[in-house]
Parts: structure tokens; C-alpha cells; sequence
């Protein structure tokens, strides 16, 4: 098993990018607009950064809790008050702690020293006067989303960041800090290059398959127009790889360990393999001899189509923990058919937390 790295991601980019540099010009840049998740989610992959104001309990270690971590945190390192928070083969947060008893001295450097993604105003709906001035004077200070989490009342806390001059639009959700949809609010506000690292410390499953279908989205645009090319089976190892590398990203979002053999059990047990994409590629590719003019059109959408069908299947079995045989369902209901294929193998693919 291995986790997949950004120089191994860099070179399957460039590759990709280079094959689309290829394509007809009016095809270029809708395919490369598809790509630009790819490259900000995984090529520019970096921890998180959250900001903490409002009232001093609880712990960073708790706040953390509170989206869902549990007790798998290890703490790290201090970058000018940035601490950062590890998820052993997971990723890390960087929480830098500006709340009341903070001297302001510390909070500037480590806002000098890096801007924060998110503001998380903790539970001021009580405060005196005073602290609340203060929590908010903190908060106007950087330029971020600020999302609430309130001890008690989110609507009290929503109120009274609502009547707050200059931050109420930048308040995109308040919520309990008991609210499992905590995780998911934070990596939404999140740049596309942190959403992952959270989304896989934090196990956050909704920010996971969110990740996961904007990937879907750009493999099957790419594949769909690689496929409308009418070059006979030269594009089968192409298509075939670009699909293996889909199911590997979608498993690197959930935080496991990725290996090529895993990926094969995978779609082995869904019954998709070389093989039965040819059938599809190549039955599509017949339609060019009574249509000729939509012949191509029609092959690049099985082609599309039937990525999506792999990527779908891939997030309800590897994020939403959807059992095999559901899977499998799910892969058959989107599956293009233009003949049939192989019965799939009895025996599910290896379990993918091992």
C-alpha cells in the first residue's frame, strides 16, 4: 500500500494535460477549465488554517472533536502561533488560537505570517459587551468566511453576528457545535487547495464525496472527449488509465492507502475490465458505419458515460461504504450497454480500510 505523492500526481498531470494540448483547439479549453480542480485539490494540496475566536473554552484538541475527529489528533509544531495538529497518513490542520487571554502581539505575527482560511467564532452569544467588541474587532481583522458554532443557541449567535456592520455576508453558516454537519460547513468555506487535507484529517464523508464528484465531473468530460476521436483502439489504454486513476484519486480522498492492486479488485468485481470496455468503445464506434455524421458524438458520450459509472460506483463503495453488491448495482444501472459482458467475480475486492 501507498499514499499517492505529489510528484507522482505531478507527472500523471502534465501527461494529461499534454494529451489535451493535442486536441482540436475549440476542445482545449473546456477540457482544461475541467482539469483545473484536479490540479488545485491534489497539485496544490495544503493544510487547513482556522482561526479561533470567541469564548476560550473549548481546547483547540476539542474543537477539532467537535468536527468529527475524535482522539486520532496528534499535536505538532509552532509556526509564529500557527500549532499544527497531525492525522497520522491523513493530514494536518493548523489552528492558530486568538482568543480572549491572546495577546495581540502573537495573533499579528501569526496572521503576518500566513492568512487564515477560516475565522470559527466559538460561542459568544453570552459575552459581556466588552469581550464581544473584542471577538469581533478580532474577527474584522482578516479577510475570511467566518462560520459559528454556537454552545447553546445557533440562532442567538446568528442574530448577533447578522447585526455586526461589515462581517454578516461573511458569515456563511452558523451552527451547534453537537451538529454533525460542523466538518462539512468548514471544508465548504475552505480554498479548494485545503478542502482535502481536511476533508481526509477530519473523515468528513459529505466534503469527501463532494471532492470526489468534482473529479468525476472532469475524468468524464476528459474521457467523453477523448473519445469522440476516431482513432480505433489506439485510445483504449488512455481511457483505461485515466479511469484507474480516477478510482485511485477517489480513494486518496478518503485518507487510505492506494495501490494499483486494489483498484483492480475493484472494478474486476464490478465486472468492468478491458475487455468489456472494448465491447462498449467498439460497439459505439459501429454506429459510424450507419450514422456517420453522430457515429463519433455517440462514442465519446459511452465513453464518458461509462466513467462515470466506474467513478460513481467508486464513491458509494470507497466514501459512502456502500457493500459490493449495491455497488455493483449502482455501476449497472449508469453503465451504457452495447453488448454483454462477463459476469463479474463472485467474491467482493479486498476490504479497502486494511
Amino acid at each position: 500500500m501507498r499514499i499517492l505523492n505529489r510528484d507522482s500526481l505531478l507527472t500523471v498531470y502534465n501527461r494529461l494535460t499534454g494529451l489535451v494540448e493535442k486536441l482540436p483547439g475549440g476542445l482545449q479549453k473546456p477540457i482544461l477549465r475541467e482539469l483545473t480542480p484536479i490540479r488545485e485539490l491534489f497539485l496544490e494540496q495544503r493544510p487547513a488554517r482556522l482561526l479561533l475566536v470567541g469564548n476560550e473554552a473549548p481546547t483547540p484538541q476539542q474543537v477539532l472533536s467537535m468536527l468529527g475527529a475524535e482522539d486520532h489528533f496528534k499535536t505538532g509544531g509552532s509556526d509564529n502561533g500557527w500549532r499544527s495538529y497531525l492525522a497520522a497518513g491523513r493530514g494536518e490542520i493548523q489552528i492558530l488560537d486568538a482568543r480572549q487571554n491572546v495577546p495581540e502581539e502573537f495573533i499579528a505575527a501569526g496572521i503576518t505570517r500566513h492568512s487564515p482560511d477560516v475565522v470559527i467564532f466559538l460561542g459568544a452569544e453570552e459575552s459581556s459587551e466588552a469581550d464581544w467588541k473584542k471577538d469581533i474587532a478580532r474577527t474584522l481583522s482578516v479577510e475570511a468566511p467566518v462560520i459559528g458554532l454556537a454552545q447553546e443557541s445557533a440562532f442567538r449567535l446568528q442574530a448577533r453576528l447578522a447585526a455586526e456592520h461589515g462581517l454578516s455576508h461573511r458569515v456563511p453558516r452558523v451552527l451547534t457545535a453537537s451538529d454533525p454537519a460542523c466538518d462539512e460547513a468548514i471544508c465548504a468555506a475552505l480554498p479548494l487547495p485545503a478542502q482535502l487535507e481536511f476533508a481526509r484529517a477530519t473523515n468528513a464523508k459529505r466534503a469527501q464525496a463532494h471532492i470526489a464528484g468534482s473529479l468525476l465531473k472532469s475524468f468524464s468530460a476528459v474521457c467523453g472527449v477523448i473519445g469522440v476521436q476516431p482513432i480505433p483502439l489506439a485510445d483504449m489504454p488512455i481511457l483505461t488509465t485515466l479511469q484507474t486513476l480516477m478510482v485511485g484519486l477517489i480513494i486518496h480522498t478518503t485518507g487510505r492507502p492506494f495501490s494499483a492492486r486494489l483498484v483492480a479488485e475493484f472494478l474486476g468485481a464490478l465486472g468492468f475490465n478491458i475487455g468489456a470496455g472494448l465491447v462498449l468503445r467498439e460497439g459505439a464506434r459501429a454506429i459510424v458505419k450507419v450514422i456517420p455524421i453522430w457515429g463519433n458524438a455517440v462514442s465519446g458520450f459511452i465513453a464518458g458515460a461509462g466513467t462515470y459509472a466506474i467513478g460513481k460506483a467508486a464513491i458509494a463503495y470507497f466514501i459512502e461504504e456502500t457493500p459490493i453488491n449495491e455497488t455493483r448495482k449502482i455501476f449497472r444501472r449508469l453503465l451504457p450497454r452495447l453488448g454483454k459482458q462477463k459476469s463479474p467475480p463472485a467474491l467482493p475486492p479486498a476490504d479497502p480500510s486494511a
